[in-house]
């Protein structure tokens, strides 16, 4: 033993020992074989008893059972010499409880003979308030393993604390190879290289990290958007969201970001967008297609009601006061040849609007067009043979039709 590393305290010393031990905040006690020789009021408060009953018994008998032998084996080593860093062990006070201490100390002579010197720290608080703490960031790990979506955490350092399960399925990248990573290299398995990601608006909320993501937005403290990556050859499209977390001080202390494969969503929402796009120009087409077939029924009737007028009800007055059987014979072959001209577009084509024939013109075509002569028009209509030439010089001029070189016939025969 190397009597140069020990102090010399005498039991004529222990008045000013217990004055300065008094007035400090630590435990301090000496022991020497084994049994307590000296201890200040902070250890009695530790074990719960007096100075009589901690001095009485051997010291051991306060200690763990099941750490008497570790603490009994450093007490040796340390009475020889060897060099012991402090250390922590349970005590059992009086009550029964079981403390936690860590105990720190130097070789001494007390009464000329060799003894330790220990500094007793009571750490059972700060134990207890460690395994919470282990026990709280196991619930968290766990919690973020068990998201379905890719989610991964980083420290106030943006160093990677958390690597779920979905995120190693979606990257490729086991949490053992991501676990400690910073600089922004949880990225890479993302965009190929170290950037920004969502995550680090966090901590940096500026306008130009923004434009990372097109599609961004704020609400509150969460941030959200939209990202287009390539990962294995495949283009995909993944919704982020990122958050701080927060200790039970509301002190901030890292942030969690999640990422959803939405490719295939997004996908289907664009081919359903088209789908109702062309559904709704179909359903435009078919307004207008209907409202064109109401159109033509409304021009169906008016050209039967104008045929009727035109082609049929003359003839049938005239049949009605007719007293030769060959005027009665003329009008009803006349009918029968108009019946047939009413399912034909003749008498629409010629009474339009763009040719602006009267009445008496289409009246006098129909019957040109079947053969008649200007005569036999006078006859049937009961006017004047002139009446019917300056018709005909009309119905040609209004036509655009030479005189000479078109048959007037031939052409109203070309109407369907």
């Amino acid at each position: 033993m190397n009597r140069k590393q020990i102090s010399i305290i005498d039991s004529n010393d222990e008045y000013l020992l217990r004055f300065i031990s008094e007035n400090v905040h630590e435990a301090i006690n000496i022991s020497q074989d084994g049994r307590v020789k000296f201890a200040n009021r902070k250890v009695l408060e530790l074990f719960g008893c007096t100075l009589d009953e901690l001095t009485s018994r051997p010291f051991v008998d306060f200690i763990h059972p099941d750490d008497r032998d570790m603490v009994y084996e450093r007490y040796q080593k340390r009475l020889k010499g060897e060099e012991i860093t402090s250390y922590p062990y349970r005590i059992i006070d009086k009550e029964g409880n079981v403390k936690y201490m860590e105990m720190k100390g130097a070789v001494v002579l007390w009464n000329g003979r060799p003894a330790t010197l220990n500094f007793v720290m009571d750490i059972t608080a700060r134990l207890q308030a460690e395994e919470e703490l282990r026990k709280s960031e196991k619930r968290f790990f766990d919690i973020i393993n068990f998201l379905p979506d890719a989610t991964f955490a980083i420290d106030n350092k943006g160093t990677v604390i958390a690597w779920n399960k979905s995120i190693e399925e979606l990257t490729g990248v086991p949490a053992s190879h991501m676990l400690g990573q910073k600089d922004y290299l949880y990225a890479v398995p993302f965009y190929g290289k170290a950037r920004p990601m969502l995550i680090d608006l966090i901590f940096c909320p500026f306008k130009k990290y923004e434009t990372l993501y097109p599609r961004f937005r704020r609400e509150k403290d969460i941030l959200f958007a939209e990202t287009i990556v390539t990962m294995n050859g495949s283009e995909l499209c993944l919704w982020c969201k990122a958050s701080a977390i927060y200790d039970e001080n509301n002190a901030r202390i890292g942030a969690i970001e999640s990422l959803r494969d939405i490719t295939e969503p997004k996908r289907a929402r664009e081919e359903l967008n088209i789908k109702t796009k062309n559904l709704e120009e179909l359903n435009t087409a078919l307004k207008v297609l209907l409202s064109h077939r109401e159109q033509d029924k409304k021009e169906i009737e008016e050209k039967f009601i104008m045929n009727m007028n035109k082609l049929i009800i003359p003839y049938v007055e005239k049949l009605k006061i007719s007293k030769s059987d060959s005027e009665k014979s003329n009008y009803i072959e006349i009918l029968e040849k108009n019946l047939e001209e009413i399912t034909s577009s003749f008498v629409m084509n010629i009474g339009s609007q763009s040719t602006g024939c009267t009445p008496r013109e289409v009246e006098i075509a129909q019957l040109v067009k079947t053969g008649k002569t200007s005569k036999e028009i006078a006859d049937i209509l009961n006017i004047s043979v002139n009446t019917v030439n300056v018709c005909r010089g009309r119905i040609r001029k209004k036509l655009g039709l030479n005189k000479e070189k078109t048959n007037l016939r031939l052409h109203l025969s070309s109407f369907q």
